[in-house]
């Protein structure tokens, strides 16, 4: 039957009809000035008159007869000018080797004196400093101010120069090549599937400039709320810790055993209320007839100790996941009642509030931003005595004191012709996840019951407290889950390597997807999913065509970026609050899971996810699993409090009692967070290997063109001498037959960077990578390097400047109801 917030993909799959376009900030083109295609061209020629083991030597030869370069390198023959890169097929007399050299010496010149001016420009471009000052302003002065003072036409290239120039390079191939959500230079943008709409594809760009949010980071205001805290106490609301539960009156406290307490300190414990002050708090300990005669005095000293001894949080707070939390600090603080008390914290939130307004209002301008984010930061820290930043270089780590969120009005419509040919393709790849996803879930049962009957074990005849199991897993679920990932893996990759059937040698495979059909069948059998939540998926697809009338034409491919098995990446809190109907998409998500899920409450502890990245679209069913110090905000009648619950054996099935109601839930539907989030990082079709070749089911490419290799045989990257290494980086892309756009990331990076490598710019970026991985990493230090697809030529959305941007398309499928 119909399903309103589903579009039929076939197979049994529907997609979600609202989608995100995930498009890069910047135009393409930006990128070519860097370029040095004639450059590359030259040193391709002089690679292939010189043997490759006997560059070296030909370069000392070359070096030894001629003029000094400029970069104090010899040529020697004729200077030739730009338009000589072929004329050694002009008369039938071939150049040798030194020749050859000569040339591609010469047009460096020319090539490094024209990327100096690119940089430069790109250096001073108002647009691209911006973006800068709000993700990195240090880099702002360090990099791109350093690069302005210098002279283009007269700066020394030395290796301190490169340097700045591959950072003012690393940030322009971000903004132009990455499908990023950040800012105004990766901006949102609400696209739908359109049943009625006769195009494959449109766009809609009404002329109107994008929405821009500015919110202050969680972690940040909790900061401000710690600083704040000691004397609005009497007016905030003590929590027990998740880890803990109160008996009567003895604390479970986890690997412990029973804690006594005093007779206030149990009633003082058994009185909290998410919605009672510690006043509140106070005048009902002071009413309960089984500790009469105790006074406030006694209760305030009894919620000190409590306090003190890390049994209670009691702080001026926010949810970690609301993304207005100075707002929700403001009216904690306009409840008291104690003007003396009041203005001071009022003070301190309206000096946050001016600061935040500042750089709201600096926007445009890099320099106005740079100041304003550091005024901001020193206001911070006089406020709280805390950094400004935190979890430096960990990805996803809110590390800021703010973000940016930019919506743009202009959008895309999709008409079903587009989806044709990814049906059936991505219908066999959702049959696949769904098995991972089951897979994955019977893996983590076992390892989990692992740990359960080694902790029922010492405990015969009881319950184990879900808080402790919680703890003996840590390393399954937190710290390395790679014992349970790792043969899941494997057995996905053998079973798409079997399906595919891919040759040795081969650098493209195509295969039809009926003919894969009843082997996926087999290797893939249809089932339930491994967790309630894992019915749905989110692919990330990118289109590969020239523009909007090839896609119009057919001549068009969908190619797979990332398929994110049994999870939903269109629920970040920011992205919904972008949305124009955000009762829509909650519509949809009860529509998928009509009985409810169980959910990782927020948390935002060191290190944590940023705010932006905090689920929304939970549903009344939806239940909280709360375990973090700093999840405030839950109800404790409806949600999984961890220390409040049990782990039983019910009939050879582990599941979760809460001992307030008894009701049950299985174990791994109340970690499925954990799970999903440890699993769907590593769904891929094939594994790692020396050599990957695109492959192509119909028209969808489920797998880009692959090399890795270790980085000991990047033999360039430690070249010194600039023009050598990009002749060797060259004769190193023609060895293995790499395409002129890559995307690279070395050991110990967790993204993949753009790297051009008929650019000098790039080919310094990727050296230097290289290098840092093998300094981390050593001998085990690989280089990945993936083609770009679709490459610059075959990008199909435009802006509303009317130039080529990069670009995905992010959905979300489920199944169909039978």
């Amino acid at each position: 039957m119909p399903v309103p917030h589903l579009v039929d993909l076939g197979g049994g799959w529907g997609l979600w009809r609202w989608c995100v376009l995930r498009a890069a900030g910047f135009p393409a083109d930006l990128l070519e000035p860097l370029a040095a295609p004639d450059l590359a061209a030259l040193a391709d020629a002089a690679n292939a008159a010189t043997a490759a083991n006997a560059v070296t030597a030909a370069w000392g030869a070359t070096s030894a007869g001629g003029a000094t370069s400029a970069g104090g390198r010899t040529v020697t023959g004729a200077a030739t000018g730009a338009g000589d890169a072929d004329a050694s097929a002009g008369d039938g007399d071939r150049p040798d080797p030194a020749e050859h050299l000569a040339r591609y010496l010469d047009r460096f010149r020319t090539a490094e004196r024209s990327l100096a001016r690119a940089l430069h420009a790109v250096a001073a471009d108002p647009r691209i400093r911006e973006a800068v000052a709000w993700q990195n302003p240090n880099a702002l002065t360090s990099g791109f101010d350093t690069l302005l003072r210098r002279d283009p036409e007269t700066v020394a290239r030395t290796g301190r120069h490169r340097k700045t120039e591959a950072l003012v390079s690393s940030y322009l191939h971000r903004y132009c090549a990455k499908n990023d959500t950040i800012g105004f230079f990766g901006p949102l943008r609400w696209a739908r599937i359109d049943p009625d709409q006769t195009e494959p594809i449109r766009t809609v760009h009404d002329g109107t400039a994008g929405d821009r949010t500015l919110y202050l980071e969680g972690w940040a205001v909790a900061a401000l709320g710690r600083a704040l805290a000691a004397p609005l106490r009497p007016w905030l609301v003590p929590r027990l810790l998740p880890l803990l539960d109160v008996d009567v009156d003895t604390l479970r406290v986890p690997t412990a055993g029973p804690l006594p307490l005093d007779p206030v300190q149990a009633a003082v414990l058994r009185a909290l209320r998410p919605d009672r002050t510690a006043r509140q708090v106070a005048a009902a300990v002071c009413a309960d007839p089984t500790v009469s005669g105790t006074d406030p005095a006694q209760v305030r000293s009894a919620l000190d100790r409590l306090h003190t001894d890390g049994r209670i949080a009691w702080t001026l707070e926010a949810p970690p996941d609301d993304l207005h939390p100075a707002d929700t600090l403001r009216a904690v603080v306009d409840r008291v009642d104690d003007p003396a008390v009041r203005a001071p914290a009022l003070a301190a939130l309206d000096r946050l509030a001016a600061a935040t307004a500042t750089l709201a209002a600096a926007r445009g301008d890099a320099t106005k931003v740079r100041d304003a984010l550091a005024t901001l930061g020193v206001t911070f820290t006089e406020l709280t005595g805390e950094a400004p930043e935190r979890a430096a270089g960990q990805l996803y780590a809110g590390r800021t004191l703010v973000f940016e969120e930019c919506r743009q009005p202009d959008t895309v419509r999709i008409g079903p012709a587009a989806l044709d040919a990814l049906r059936a393709p991505l219908a066999l790849l959702l049959d696949s996840a769904r098995w991972y996803t089951a897979a994955g879930a019977a893996l983590y049962r076992r390892a989990l019951r692992g740990v359960f009957d080694q902790l029922a074990a010492a405990r015969p005849g009881r319950p184990v407290p879900l808080a402790e199991l919680w703890l003996a897993a840590r390393g399954l679920l937190v710290d390395d889950p790679e014992p349970v990932v790792r043969p899941l893996t494997r057995a996905l990759h053998q079973r798409w390597e079997r399906l595919l059937a891919v040759p040795d040698g081969a650098r493209r495979v195509w295969r039809g997807a009926a003919d894969l059909r009843t082997g996926a069948a087999a290797l893939f059998p249809a089932g339930p999913p491994g967790w309630t939540s894992a019915a749905q998926h989110s692919p990330d697809l990118m289109i590969a065509a020239p523009d909007l009338a090839a896609v119009a034409a057919g001549d068009v491919d969908w190619v797979l970026g990332e398929l994110h098995a049994g999870y939903h990446t269109m629920r970040y809190a920011s992205w919904v609050e972008c949305h124009p109907d955000p009762d829509d998409l909650a519509h949809a998500m009860a529509a998928d899971l009509p009985g409810g899920v169980v959910r990782l409450g927020a948390t935002d502890g060191q290190g944590g996810s940023a705010t932006r990245f905090s689920p929304r679209l939970l549903g009344p069913a939806d239940r909280r699993l709360v375990f973090a110090p700093d999840t405030c905000g839950h109800d404790p009648d409806h949600d999984l409090v961890l220390g409040g619950c049990d782990v039983l054996d019910r009939d050879g099935r582990l599941v979760v009692r809460r001992r307030r109601d008894g009701t049950h839930h299985d174990l791994v539907e109340v970690l499925a967070d954990l799970v999903a989030a440890n699993l769907m990082p590593h769904f891929r079709v094939l594994p790692p290997a020396p050599h990957r070749p695109r492959v192509t089911i119909d028209r969808l490419v489920v797998s880009r063109e692959t090399w890795t290799f270790p980085a000991t045989t990047v033999d360039f990257a430690a070249d010194p001498d600039e023009a050598r290494r990009f002749l060797r980086a060259r004769a190193w892309t023609h060895r293995h037959g790499l395409p002129r756009h890559v995307f690279v990331r070395c050991t110990g990076e967790k993204k993949p960077v753009h790297v051009d490598l008929a650019s000098l710019a790039s080919v310094e970026v990727l050296a230097r990578a290289v290098r840092r991985a093998q300094r981390t990493a050593g001998a085990d230090a690989r280089v990945t390097v993936t083609e770009m697809l679709p490459d610059p030529g075959q990008l199909w959305f435009t802006g509303p400047d009317g130039r080529r941007h990069s670009a995905e398309l992010r959905f979300v499928a489920a199944p169909l109801p039978r």
